[in-house]
């Protein structure tokens, strides 16, 4: 039942998001396939053409506009379901319920989770489907590896505002916070700072290019639309013990919270 509560709560927010990713990507492949597109690529066209819609339409959408999308999506969809509790203080009723603060913490964050797979999902589903439909011809699986990153990535921005909601007790100040911290990691590849000898093969020497969310997404979409990019495995693998670990912080304080 609170699963589903969850949902109600943040229904609204991720329907417009889905419109909106879709109304991005399958209007803009099939515009960029018309004669004075952005390709000029039509149906039956040569395989150069067909290579070059496969790669040009990805790289504006998925690697450009969708990142930005999804991580507009998860700072908004965080503080959707647990800043309600707070904003109603519904909580003292729902932990003095039988089920534990454990199962209502994971629970309020795997909606939100779920909800973020399903927007980049359709993001790259809906590329993938458009070109397959305006060029006539499969031209790469890969495309959907797309999907691993911009999930990754979304979700790491989405547990950090759904625990600063926690921690700050307030929907308002928790979206406020990630909107802040996500606008500072947006400028940190302009500084050079070297990481320690025990972690420089993590981010290839430099520090504040791994803690660039955003320059991760863009790595693993490049990787997944030209196969001979270098897929960011270290990064992957950075920001999805983050998106854990976030909510495993926001359970700590919620189990030692009193209401």
């Amino acid at each position: 039942m609170y699963a589903w509560k969850c949902w109600r709560d943040s229904r609204s927010r991720f329907i417009f998001f889905l419109i909106v990713i879709l109304a991005v990507c399958v209007p803009y492949t099939i515009y960029a396939a018309r004669p004075g597109g952005g390709t000029g690529i039509v149906r039956g066209a040569s395989l150069s053409g067909v290579a070059h819609l496969w790669s040009w339409v990805p790289t504006v959408l998925l690697q450009t506009l969708i990142p930005l999308i999804a991580l507009f999506a998860a700072l908004v969809l965080a503080p959707a379901s647990v800043g309600q509790e707070y904003r109603e203080q519904t909580l003292g009723f729902l932990f003095t319920r039988p089920r534990s603060r454990r199962y209502l913490n994971w629970t309020c964050w795997s909606v939100g989770a779920s909800e973020i797979l399903g927007l980049t999902a359709a993001a790259v589903v809906g590329t993938f489907g458009a070109l397959i439909c305006v060029s006539r011809y499969l031209y790469s699986w890969r495309l959907l590896e797309a999907t691993l990153p911009l999930f990754v990535g979304a979700a790491a921005i989405y547990s950090m505002t759904y625990c600063l909601t926690v921690l700050a007790g307030s929907g308002e100040r928790g979206l406020s916070y990630g909107v802040g911290i996500l606008v500072i990691s947006f400028f940190l590849p302009l500084l050079d700072v070297t990481l320690p000898p025990f972690l420089s093969h993590l981010g290839h020497g430099h520090l504040f290019r791994l803690l660039s969310v955003l320059g991760f997404m863009w790595a693993g979409c490049e990787s997944a639309i030209a196969p001979a990019g270098e897929f960011p495995v270290s990064r992957l693998v950075f920001y999805a013990l983050l998106a854990v670990a976030f909510p495993v912080f926001a359970q700590l304080i919620q189990e030692r919270r009193e209401v």
